[in-house]
């Protein structure tokens, strides 16, 4: 028998529909108070402000120290507790202890700090053999002057006599048998001749070990030096001008070095690249 068609029939009944619930929550505890965090607190700089006392205090010790120390200088500066008594004299050999001596008497009874190179060096001044000056003082009443005086270094004979002259052409004495420099012959006055200044630059090139050999310089010209060495033989330098000066010496050393002294013999250095020996 067929069921009618309008009845569902109870395999295809509609099933109910389940829903998900929230879970509910557990109700809050409350916290035990040593869980509780402690609210913050605000962190503080506190500023450190001395006290005025102290700030007075280090202005005034600082007032008395630089009083203090201006007094001192002023006492050492102008004070006759440190006047110069004594002076003595260094370095000197050619000029006389006793000139320098008047030379500077002004200095004495002047406070030791208040003598100094300027003035010393202006007492001096009209001696020419002095080169270079300098001053120490030694307290509490002496003042050392160090002087050096010009050193010789050639020969220039004129008709007034034979004389010692130092590089810069200053002379400085009379020239004696025993003096043995070599002899400069060139044109001019010494000190202002062009000529004397290219025979002196050339003297100043050569190695120490030869120098004491140079009899005599020649410079008629700029760019004409010659040297004749000490000895039978008359051995001749035609140095040239003062270019390559280095080079020059270095190479009539080694020239020299293969030749007797009895060889008459003219070393060319002029061209210090291709010298020549000429017998």
């Amino acid at each position: 028998m067929k069921r009618p068609q309008g009845r569902p029939s109870a395999s295809k009944r509609p099933q109910p529909v389940l829903r998900a619930t929230k879970p509910t929550k557990a109700p809050k505890t409350a916290r035990p108070e040593k869980l509780r965090k402690a609210p913050r607190q605000e962190s503080r700089v506190v500023a450190f402000r001395p006290k005025r006392g102290l700030g007075r205090i280090v202005l005034f010790s600082t007032a008395v120290s630089v009083s203090l120390l201006l007094s001192f200088v002023l006492v050492a500066a102008f004070s006759p507790l440190l006047a110069i008594e004594k002076i003595e004299i260094r370095g000197n050999h050619r000029i006389p202890v006793k000139l320098l001596t008047s030379a500077l008497s002004n200095q004495l009874g002047k406070p030791l700090p208040q003598a100094t190179l300027e003035g010393v060096s202006a007492d001096l001044k009209n001696f020419s053999l002095i080169q270079s000056v300098s001053v120490v003082n030694l307290p509490p009443h002496t003042l050392e002057v160090r002087i050096v005086e010009r050193q010789p270094i050639c020969i220039i004979k004129s008709a007034l006599g034979s004389f010692l002259y130092d590089p810069a052409g200053v002379r400085i004495a009379s020239a004696s048998p025993k003096d043995i420099y070599p002899v400069v012959e060139a044109a001019g006055k010494p000190g202002a001749s062009p000529e004397f200044g290219v025979a002196i630059k050339a003297l100043l090139a050569l190695p120490l070990s030869l120098y004491p050999r140079v009899a005599n310089v020649s410079a008629p010209s700029m760019d004409s030096v010659t040297f004749t060495l000490r000895g039978m033989a008359g051995q001749k330098v035609i140095w040239g001008d003062t270019t390559q000066a280095a080079l020059k010496a270095r190479v009539l050393l080694a020239l020299i070095k293969h030749q007797k002294k009895s060889d008459r013999v003219t070393y060319d250095v002029s061209s210090p690249k291709a010298p020549t020996v000429r017998y």
